[in-house]
């Protein structure tokens, strides 16, 4: 069921970009048409249109690529995370092992725009990057993304200016996260570096086709100048404060759309130049991205006859599909790689990485709010049998029913987890007491007793047995919680199945006493 609604939405929304691509390439057509007629105003129509979609475009494909380095971050940041580290000495410890160097290259290595990765100590020492190993003495407690996150204690990525990596030289801007002990004290810093080089060489190869006179610039939303295309690299880490931007960037009316003006141009010397720009907002990030045409540029082709409208029309349509297409397999093959990581390829359900991420989630919920959340622990009675007499095929109907009946007895907000066999968790996130995880294990127990028809006709009777652990009365954190709803199974299974049982430290004793 998960499955399928997934491939449901991943079709809609592909339809959805086709569509898109579709009525923009309708609006260049019918402006190739009306060209014929106005050949000058529709000349620089063209070129605003071409300039704002390139924009769109960039922002998407920067959107992206910041994902993509949030998404190396975070994987770092789990790897620390489950490393349970507990104060700074720790943290050093950990981050100077060979075997993070091993995890920084690979991660590195991973995506091409990344430049390095790196662990930072709390005074700036560089323990480990993914450049060698061991790595030189660099310090880097001067850079503004130390300064910041030393001082602030939060979790989420500051952008840094661009600056000339200590290690080989090149221009490098950072994703950086700061990395905290287990009382909230700061231990250090995370960095992802991202290649202003790279980036820069990905606008010439879309920006060149535009002509001499254009440029492709990135900004932080503060206007300092991380990349931009022709590189200039004196002019990186500077702030525009030309004001021309904030004309295109800022107001609603203007983000994205193509505007006219003579202001000072920051690159050159700040002088009047006539030009076109458009520059839009890169959602999720605080970053703006757009592009810059003269007015000798956009106006070279408007003298020429209807065929040069039609095949500039044609370059925009071709631009605009490799785009959509880019676009689209960019998000089918992302959806794909995030479906397949988190779900059970059998039933659907999420699997134990997910399941973990959720659990960790509702710790922290249910330790802010002070509520109350349950583990249901439970397998199919006789499911061996089913699987020896009728065959893995028929065995494999059954999990996905029983995986479906379980969806159904439970809430939306309830997480429902294959571990492997017929073993299954159920998370119960803000329940009020124990009553309602029996109430839910009940419901869910005889959805299970009800006849199952599997292939070849066969009638499959089958049921289960529960064990339930409720955070925190048998345990503060997913290990203990598991354990403890596990043991409660065995008590269920133990006494005759198709019964249910919740944790207690009676039946613990009573046992370890057996």
């Amino acid at each position: 069921m998960l499955a399928e609604t997934t491939l449901i939405l991943q079709k809609k929304n592909s339809r959805l970009v086709i569509l898109a691509g579709c009525m923009l390439g309708l609006i260049i057509l019918i402006n190739a048409a009306v060209s014929i007629y106005t050949l000058r105003n529709n000349t620089i129509n063209d070129k605003a249109n071409e300039l704002e979609t390139l924009s769109l475009v960039l922002a998407e494909h920067t959107s992206q690529t910041m994902f993509s380095a949030n998404t190396v971050l975070d994987s770092i940041m789990d790897v620390v995370e489950l490393a349970k580290i507990n104060n700074e000495a720790e943290y050093r410890a950990f981050a100077k092992q060979r075997a993070q160097f091993d995890l920084l290259v690979e991660k590195t290595k991973s995506n091409p725009i990344i430049d390095v990765s790196t662990f930072v100590s709390s005074t700036g020492e560089v323990l480990n990057f993914s450049r060698s190993y061991p790595p030189p003495p660099i310090n880097l407690s001067d850079r503004d993304y130390f300064i910041w996150l030393s001082k602030n204690n939060s979790d989420t990525t500051y952008y840094s200016v661009p600056v000339q990596n200590k290690g080989n030289g090149k221009w490098v801007f950072y994703l950086a996260r700061r990395v905290n002990d287990a009382k909230g004290h700061f231990m250090g810093i995370i960095l992802v570096g991202v290649s202003a080089e790279v980036f820069s060489s990905i606008f010439e190869r879309i920006g060149v086709k535009l002509g001499q006179g254009a440029s492709l610039t990135l900004f932080r939303d503060d206007l300092t100048l991380l990349t931009r295309w022709p590189f200039v690299d004196n002019m990186l880490g500077t702030i525009n404060r030309t004001g021309v931007i904030e004309q295109s960037s800022n107001h609603p009316q203007f983000s994205g759309t193509a505007t006219f003006t003579s202001g000072p141009r920051y690159t050159q010397g700040n002088q009047s130049i006539d030009r076109m720009i458009s520059f839009r907002k890169v959602d999720g990030y605080p970053l703006i991205i757009g592009g810059t045409i003269t007015k000798e540029l956009y106006l070279r082709n408007w003298f020429k006859d209807a065929r040069g409208v039609v095949y500039s029309s044609a370059v925009s349509l071709l631009i605009l599909l490799i785009s959509l297409a880019l676009l689209h397999r960019s998000y089918k093959s992302n959806a794909k790689f995030q479906y397949v990581a988190h779900h059970d390829a059998l039933t659907g359900l999420t699997n134990r990485i997910l399941l973990a991420d959720r659990v960790q989630h509702e710790l922290a919920f249910a330790k802010r709010n002070k509520t109350k959340f349950a583990l249901l622990y439970l397998d199919l009675d006789n499911f061996k049998t089913i699987n020896d007499e009728l065959g893995h095929d028929v065995g494999d109907d059954v999990l996905q029913t029983a995986a479906n009946r379980m969806l159904s007895s439970v809430r939306d907000s309830d997480t429902v987890s294959r571990l492997g066999g017929d073993e299954f968790i159920i998370l119960l996130p803000n329940i009020d007491n124990e009553q309602n995880a029996i109430l839910v294990a009940e419901k869910i127990r005889a959805a299970l007793m009800q006849p199952i028809v599997a292939r070849n006709d066969n009638t499959v009777l089958t049921s289960t047995s529960i064990g339930i652990a409720i955070y925190p009365d048998h345990g503060t954190n997913q290990e203990t919680l598991q354990k403890n709803a596990d043991f409660a199974l065995y008590l269920s299974k133990n006494e005759g199945r198709n019964s249910i049982h919740v944790y207690s430290e009676t039946h613990r004793n009573q046992d370890s006493g057996n």
